[in-house]
């Protein structure tokens, strides 16, 4: 492994995000730009402004100045717990802090030990805590406790709009098994339900279809990433993880692994996905290297699923109606098996789909086996 290099070897000018001495200049930070601290990530942990320190962040370890920190998203969460929790009386942070240490934070280090990527693990768990946090300080206004709560502050709770306060319930079966919680009181079912999601009809699909492959006014990537989901049902958080690695061309065409065997592209879509990653301006993270055909705004990243949702939102382009509607005829024409091997679509997820569909494929997997 070659040797990591010095900050002062920087093959590159930080730009758009705050430098060392800027940092160093909030009174906040160490002293990094005079060399009084060493430049490391327990260092880092310790600077105001998480997202400029992030960027940051990224940039050195694109450019090896650093090591890479896969566990890091778990260490600034465990970090950040004591401010999290400030707010809540004693006898709410001793038993939300029980359940972190105990339920949220396992899992976590457990995919740390698999190799598994964190940060939107980490981020789901960190809305969990935020949430369960809002309900017991909620809680407290009214002047309760977790020993105190009736069914009417259960369910007034979970009668509010959206999914989000579906997030606490963990918290609460957990504390409901250990007797915080009255024996009486009543959870709501385990997951949200909310509207069904409509698949769109075959026509809008296909007229989808047909303008992300003509129309060249739209950007290339939002086009490739449209037609993964209306032609090949792929999700949002599949498409945002591809690499160049995933693509390969020979005289016989363009092929991109999705699932265990690489598919054939058609035509524009070939030609397109090899444009993919685009620069999308002059920087320190764009001159970096970067795996990804879909690029994050901090260096060797990749977009996040919600803002590539965005992307193509702003485009006309619902990405769960499109895939459901993709994934309705897939399983109707192929055997949920081979989507399997060569989308990479869960084989249980499609057997079901085409049950649903009126495929006739339903009990293939089960053949197979």
């Amino acid at each position: 492994m070659p040797p990591r290099r010095s900050h002062n070897q920087l093959p590159f000018t930080l730009s758009g995000t705050a430098n060392l001495t800027s940092v160093h200049q909030t009174g906040n930070g160490p002293a990094l730009d005079q060399g009084r601290t060493s430049l490391d990530h327990a260092t880092l942990d310790t600077l105001p402004h998480p997202k400029a320190v992030g960027h940051l962040r990224a940039l050195l370890i694109s450019a090896e100045i650093l090591t890479p920190d896969p566990t890091g998203p778990i260490r600034r969460l465990e970090n950040n717990l004591d401010q999290l929790l400030a707010e809540l009386d004693q006898p709410h942070r001793r038993i939300i802090a029980g359940w972190i240490r105990w339920q949220v934070l396992p899992p976590l280090r457990q995919r740390a030990a698999d190799g598994l990527e964190l940060t939107n693990s980490v981020a789901n768990a960190r809305n969990r805590i935020e949430r369960t946090i809002a309900f017991l300080t909620t809680l407290q206004a009214r002047g309760r406790t977790l020993n105190s709560i009736t069914q009417h502050d259960i369910d007034d709770w979970f009668a509010g709009p959206g999914a989000a306060r579906w997030n606490t319930r963990p918290f609460l079966a957990w504390a409901h098994k250990r007797k915080h919680l009255p024996q009486r009181v009543q959870l709501p079912p385990a997951s949200y339900i909310g509207t069904r999601t409509a698949p769109a009809d075959p026509e809008e699909r296909w007229t989808t279809a047909t303008r992300l492959l003509t129309d060249d006014t739209l950007d290339p990537a939002d086009r490739v990433a449209g037609l993964l989901i209306v032609l090949y049902a792929q999700t949002l958080s599949r498409i945002i993880t591809l690499t160049r690695s995933d693509i390969t061309s020979d005289g016989d065409g363009v092929q991109l692994r999705l699932g265990v065997d690489p598919i054939d592209l058609p035509e524009p879509l070939a030609s397109l996905i090899q444009t993919l990653p685009i620069k999308r301006r002059e920087g320190t993270a764009e001159n970096l290297p970067n795996p990804w055909l879909f690029p994050g705004q901090w260096a060797g990243t990749h977009i996040h699923a919600v803002n590539l949702s965005d992307r193509l939102r702003r485009i006309g382009i619902e990405p769960r109606r499109m895939r459901l509607a993709a994934a309705e005829q897939l399983s109707r024409e192929i055997p949920p098996a081979m989507l399997s091997g060569v989308l990479g679509l869960r084989t249980a997820t499609i057997a079901k789909q085409s049950s649903q569909s009126g495929g006739n494929w339903a009990k293939y997997a089960g053949a197979r086996g």
